[in-house]
């Protein structure tokens, strides 16, 4: 822990350290360590270190911070065209994320931005979206990569699991056993995440209609897809179109969706 030099501080801070699968142990620690010393050296912040030994490869759970302060961590991700990279400076206050992505032609250039940059950022993020004794709806809706996206997520009737890997692609695996491909497109500058059924379609993407039904549609059916925005750091929300019920037959339709990321 470390203290301002006023003795005293604002806002204390418990500081989660970088979360990537894009760079290795040293790249690792030594990012992690350069935003703990930079966090440190702002007169605000009273800062806890809350890293463990390994390195997190998802971002924290919201709902286990702790809502007597502010929680920190940073993702960075690497562009999968390019050489491109990104950060996204996340500051949780009572299970409210407040985010800031910024994008770097190198590496390099991540560790080598002033300190009072990241300071000017985090403050700008305090004073301009929340206070320590009010908090708000507002939260980052916009996805810079896929990289954000990677695990496994459930939550939708009829779907055991879906699981969205690095580089774009994923599968669905539903309660009847039947797997599906997918792909995943970032729409509208990252606001819009967009997934789409690759591959034959089968009877059995459709569980919701009869199975007679389903095996006639099936051979002519448009690819299953998924429209989905960022609710929070764990929840995609918004709509599935795909064949739903129509009196004894079925047609293509859209249904509210929402998935959790699963732990």
């Amino acid at each position: 822990m470390c203290f301002n030099l006023f003795g005293q501080a604002s806002y204390k801070i418990d500081y989660y350290g970088v979360i990537s699968t894009d760079i290795d142990a040293n790249m690792y620690k030594m990012t992690s360590d350069l935003y703990y010393t930079q966090l440190c050296e702002i007169n605000l912040f009273t800062v806890q270190d809350k890293r463990t030994d390994e390195p997190l490869s998802k971002t924290p759970d919201v709902s286990s911070l702790s809502e007597d302060s502010l929680s920190f961590f940073a993702v960075i991700s690497k562009d999968e065209n390019s050489s491109k990279w990104y950060t996204s400076l996340n500051l949780v206050n009572k299970k409210i994320t407040h985010s800031e992505t910024k994008e770097y032609d190198s590496y390099y250039k991540i560790l080598m931005e002033p300190k009072d940059v990241l300071q000017n950022t985090i403050k700008g993020l305090i004073n301009g979206d929340f206070t320590p004794s009010k908090t708000n709806e507002s939260f980052s809706k916009t996805v810079t990569s896929t990289e954000f996206l990677s695990g496994t997520w459930n939550g939708e009737s009829g779907i055991n699991k879906i699981v969205i890997m690095r580089g774009g692609r994923g599968f669905v695996i539903f309660d009847n056993g039947a797997s599906m491909n997918i792909t995943i497109q970032l729409e509208k500058d990252g606001t819009v995440i967009k997934i789409i059924q690759s591959g034959k379609s089968n009877a059995s993407f459709y569980p919701d209609i009869p199975r007679e039904t389903a095996l006639n549609l099936a051979v002519d059916a448009k690819p299953i897809t998924w429209e989905l925005k960022v609710s929070d750091n764990n929840t995609l929300s918004g709509t599935k179109t795909t064949l739903v019920k129509d009196g004894f037959s079925a047609k293509e339709g859209t249904v509210n969706v929402t998935w959790k990321r699963k732990d």
